[in-house]
């Protein structure tokens, strides 16, 4: 369960991303990658106690909210992971390092290999009980054998010295990293993920709540360290590169450069091996947890009409460039994501407030607001001159896409001091 669960986050961001990260920071390659293992590790394994404590439902952990507010939060998370972006991108990230390097890129090849790969995930994802069978037991070993190698290997044999720091590394590498992390969109694929894992264990025949949560939690553990592993190396990696590539345009371009110079053309096999293995397991498990999702909402449908359906979609949308994807979703996910951060830690802290009703909507909606006028500035160049953005610009790390973090704050103690208010002045008074 923790290989299915570790190859299921291990995707296409989670390749490229870390080591790009790692050619930019140079020598301050630790502090930008501990920033970026706050928000690709530590708050999806978060995110996954928090689904297991909850029943593993993104209704379960949205409770708090307005219904009509869950089910377009809920929509609006699970399209951008599944059809619209998540999937997608995974399909991209394993054509353009997968198979180009071999064949080039010709007319109608994307499409061709685009429609053989959403296939295979397509038929993978018809059995979600099954995924720790077909993911768990034979692909991730395969997986994780490869990623060994390429993870020694700049240890072992590192290309080149590791160079100063670009300019938005030099001052402020811990926030860069931090916020390096969400484009991975680990912390939001938590609150998909909790339900695939909770339907495997229970097709395998544990039905206790204690001992779901309880094997969730692990699974999450091993992920968590996993991940952990193979950021660090491929930080390094990133790092030690930039004498083969100063100038990439994506992280993938880095590795296909490293792994060329290191084994030649063997070399572009193991990492054409380690990418489409990777993208395939992201992309059954996001199929598998999206389906499950609108089936939850929609059960007169079929299971595997929503498969059919997602997969699909996801056709469609993968045969965007990789660059313009990433340009896209930008926006989307400096919107999403610090929402999905506070509704994790609320959900962990729940038992403990005294007015979790009151302190969910009000903090939800101030962070939503803040990351949407965020998300706004990078679509919209033109409104970072625009008196809308001038009351938002004083609050502290907006320009670091951080402007959210001191109003949940505040939200959240104003909330929590309303309350207790409320119970010393009427002492009979609900907890609401």
């Amino acid at each position: 369960m923790g290989f299915m669960t570790f190859a299921m986050y291990l995707g296409a961001g989670n390749l490229i991303f870390p080591v790009l990260a790692g050619l930019e920071a140079g020598t301050e390659l630790w502090i930008t990658a501990a920033g970026f293992l706050i928000t690709g590790v530590g708050l999806p394994l978060t995110g996954i106690i928090a689904m297991a404590r909850v029943g593993g439902g993104f209704n379960d952990i949205s409770r708090d909210l307005p219904r009509a507010m869950i089910t377009l939060m809920g929509c609006s998370i699970y399209l951008i992971l599944g059809p619209l972006y998540g999937i997608p991108r995974t399909c991209v990230v394993a054509y353009e390092i997968g198979l180009v390097p071999f064949t080039g890129n010709h007319d109608g090849a994307q499409l061709v290999y685009t429609l053989v790969f959403i296939s295979l995930a397509w038929y993978l994802s018809l059995r979600p009980g099954k995924l720790m069978e077909s993911i768990g037991e034979w692909m991730t070993p395969i997986l994780v054998l490869l990623l060994l190698i390429l993870g020694i290997t700049p240890l072992v044999a590192p290309p080149g010295p590791i160079p100063a720091p670009s300019a938005e590394y030099q001052s402020d590498a811990f926030i860069k990293g931090f916020v390096d992390g969400y484009m991975t969109m680990d912390t939001l694929a938590s609150l998909l993920f909790g339900m695939v894992i909770i339907t495997n264990l229970r097709s395998h025949g544990i039905s206790s709540r204690q001992a779901l949560t309880r094997y969730t939690i692990r699974a999450g553990v091993i992920a968590a360290i996993g991940m952990s592993l193979v950021y660090i190396s491929q930080f390094y990696l990133g790092a030690t590169s930039h004498v083969l590539i100063p100038n990439p345009e994506n992280g993938g371009q880095v590795l296909s450069t490293f792994v060329d110079h290191t084994f030649g053309k063997g070399g572009i096999l193991l990492l054409s091996g380690i990418v489409t293995l990777a993208c395939l397991t992201t992309a059954i498990g996001l199929i598998t947890a999206v389906s499950e999702y609108f089936e939850s909402l929609k059960p007169a449908i079929p299971y595997k009409v929503y498969v059919t359906l997602i997969s699909v979609s996801s056709l469609m949308f993968a045969n965007l460039g990789l660059n313009d994807l990433i340009e896209l979703f930008i926006p989307v996910l400096l919107t999403f994501y610090p929402v999905s951060i506070v509704l994790i830690i609320l959900a962990l802290v729940r038992d403990w407030l005294p007015s979790p009703v009151v302190t969910s909507r009000l903090t939800l909606a101030t962070v939503f607001v803040v990351g949407l006028v965020d998300g706004l500035q990078v679509a919209l160049p033109g409104l970072q001159q625009s008196a809308l953005l001038t009351p938002f610009s004083y609050l502290p790390g907006f320009g670091h896409h951080m402007g959210w973090i001191v109003p949940t704050l505040a939200c959240t103690a104003i909330t929590i001091a309303g309350a207790l208010i409320v119970r010393l002045t009427l002492p009979l008074s609900p907890r609401i």
